[in-house]
This record gives structure tokens, sequence and C-alpha cells, in this order.
């Protein structure tokens, strides 16, 4: 089976029917005019967002600077006009936090509009679409791009037929963006001539560079080592590895000298995220801190940790890009997303002439810095 990047959960603290696109800019200035992150009740622990001084930041040692400094992204746009197609195992479409961006859903592996979670597992995929579109609806957190639409495509067997088929829906429904949190180490021949179509097609995607950290059964980190194939070191790709809480390196967060960017994937307290409502998901709601402090949250949200994580932030960002300026290429997006970032730990490592630290890539992602290049980038300048 493709080997999905397994949400990994804090171990201290033990298709369908959718809203349809609103096209009028007047609603659209208007929603941004309106929105206010901290309306959310969750948003002051979304410390991969922005950093709020409060006891939650100072109990989980929350580095100031580990953020994608968004807060100035969203001034210029919350994602209005853009639709991000997720790839991933399963969803929740009736999760209050993310319902009312969702665009339309499929089920690529069975051909139909079945894209529940029937297991007792927390799903995968409605946590990584949540760190796109998490509606701003004063409910829990909110997305990257909280006007985004969604599409979500469950696709989750080693088929080269299904995973072109999810792709292939991306397209033919209107995604300018796919994020893909999985990947199985030795793409074919085949998916990887469809992943470089869709990028001449103007479409960007986004992959997960993975989790072989030192902690986890397999060691090995380097996606260049003999027989590693992975997606996400393709060209026609963006790939995405994380950071820490500590602004830094997660150590999990696998490498390679095709890896392009770094967005906070979380290490030793995660990201809060979504979770399937209820049994279904994490169901744990009541978060110790060593030094006391107590986080009480419900049974929709956890925090969560991982490249699978990173990747949507990152896709998230593209989306406030491509809605402040539509004539982004692929190419567009990745050279402003690397001339922009943020060279973590520049004072104890070293990036080459051209920027580059094979286990860091280009650096962090900057969504204040992206957004504001992005808005007046010509398409054509030279590449990275």
């Amino acid at each position: 089976m493709k080997s999905v990047l397994i949400l990994l959960i804090l171990l201290l603290f033990t298709g369908g029917c959718g809203t349809n696109r609103d096209s009028d800019t007047q609603n659209s200035n208007n929603y941004l005019n309106r929105f206010d992150p901290y309306k959310e009740p969750f948003f002051p622990y979304q410390w991969y967002l922005a950093y709020t001084p409060n006891d939650f930041s100072r109990s989980g040692g929350i580095d100031p600077d580990a953020h994608i400094h968004i807060l100035d992204a969203w001034k210029q746009t919350l994602g209005q006009g853009v639709t991000v197609a997720v790839i991933d195992n399963n969803f929740e479409v009736t999760h209050q936090d993310l319902s009312a961006n969702i665009a339309a859903w499929y089920n690529a592996d069975y051909k139909n509009s079945n894209v529940a979670n029937d297991t007792d597992e927390s799903s995968h995929g409605t946590a990584t679409a949540g760190f796109i579109g998490a509606v701003a609806n004063g409910y829990g957190i909110v997305g990257a791009a909280p006007a985004s639409k969604l599409l979500l495509i469950a696709q989750f067997a080693d088929d080269d037929a299904a995973t072109i088929r999810a792709f292939e829906y991306a397209k033919n429904h209107g995604a300018k963006i796919i994020s893909n949190s999985w990947g199985t180490g030795h793409v074919s021949d085949a998916v990887a001539a469809e992943l470089e179509s869709l990028k001449e097609q103007n479409i960007t995607i986004f992959f997960a560079s993975g989790n072989n950290g030192p902690t986890l059964e397999n060691p090995n980190q380097n996606l260049d080592a003999p027989g590693v194939d992975d997606e996400s070191e393709l060209p026609s790709v963006i790939g995405v590895g994380a950071t820490n809480e500590l602004n830094r390196l997660a150590s999990y967060s696998n490498y390679g000298k095709n890896i392009d960017i770094l967005a906070p994937g979380g290490e030793f307290l995660g990201l809060l995220g979504l979770d399937d409502t209820g049994s279904k998901g994490v169901a744990y709601t009541n978060y110790i801190f060593d030094n006391g402090y107590r986080l009480y949250l419900d049974d929709a949200h956890a925090f969560e940790l991982g490249t699978s994580f990173a990747c949507p932030l990152a896709a998230g960002v593209a989306a406030l890009m491509l809605s402040v300026n539509p004539q982004l290429t692929p190419d567009d997006i990745r050279t402003i997303l690397i001339q922009t970032a943020e060279k973590i730990e520049s004072d104890s490592v070293y990036y080459d002439e051209n920027g580059f630290n094979l286990q860091r890539a280009y650096g962090k992602i900057d969504a204040a810095k992206a957004v504001a290049a992005a808005k007046n980038y010509s398409t054509g300048k030279s590449q990275q």
C-alpha cells in the first residue's frame, strides 16, 4: 500500500457537494476587512502561523520566530479565488472547521464519493486539509488560506491508475495547487510523467519529504540514497521538509538535493490542527505541560507533527501567492518561496552560494515576504 506519512501525535502528552466559490470581488474584500484570526478560539495556540505571547507559548518553549509570519500576508489576501486539491487517505467532510470551504470530494480508488474515515484511527486527510483551508468561523482553528476552496480526493492504494485518476480529477475540477502528504519512495515513470504534465499545465504540486528520522525504524533520511526515488524530489514538484518549535530543522525530516523548502511540522509539541470529531479521532482534550500549565481542547482538534503537515502549510502559502497574482507559474512560485525563505540556524550551519543547505534546503517559508514578492512578480524571471 502507498506509504502515507503517518500522522504523529505528541507522545509527551500521551465527488460530493459543497459550497461554490464567491466570485464577487467586493464581497471578498469585505471578508478580508472583517477577518480577525483571534476570533478563532484556538488561534493563540497556532504557533506555526503567528507567535502569540501567552502561557501556552511560554510553557511550550516556542521560539518567537518559529512561525511563518502569515499575519502580514493576510493583510493582502486570504486565498480568495484559488482552489487547492488535497490527495490523502480519507476526510471528514462534515467537520465544522472544514465543510464550508469544500468544493467537492472524490474517492479515486473506488471511483465514488465515499471519502469517509472507516477506521478507528484518526483521519490523516482531515488534518492536512485543515492546515490549508480551515474556515474562519469562530469555532476552532484557521487554515493558512481560509478563503480558498478545497477539493478532497481520497486515494490510498499503491496503484498507478488510481493515483493518476486522483491527479486528473484535481486538474479537471479547477485545482491550481495540489498538496500531497504521502510518498512511495519508488515513483513510477507513469506517475512522474503525469506530474510533469500537470506542471506544464500550470498546476503547482507539493509533496512532503517524509519522516524517516533517527527515532523511527528506518534511519535513512537521505532521499538521494541508492534505491530511493521519491515523489518529493521530482523536478516537477516542490518538496517540503519540516522545522520545529525552536525554529530549527525537525530531527525526523527527510532531506535531499532536490528538496526545496521547509515549513513548520513541529517536534516536541506539534501543530494544532483538525482531528476527526468524536471517538474516531484522537479524542484527547486535556494537555498538561511540564510546568503544570493545562490546555483544554475539544474532540475535533489535536496536536499533530510531521512533514505531512508542513506540506499543506506550504501549499496554503502558495494559494495566497496565486490569489494576489494568478499569472504565477509553478516555477515562479518555487523561485519566490526560495528567494524569500528564512535561513534557519544560519549562525551555526553553512548555506552554499545558492543559499542551499542539504538538510535545510533553501530555508523556511516566510509567508509575508512570499506574498509581497508575488504581488508584483513578473513571470519568466531567472530560476533558482
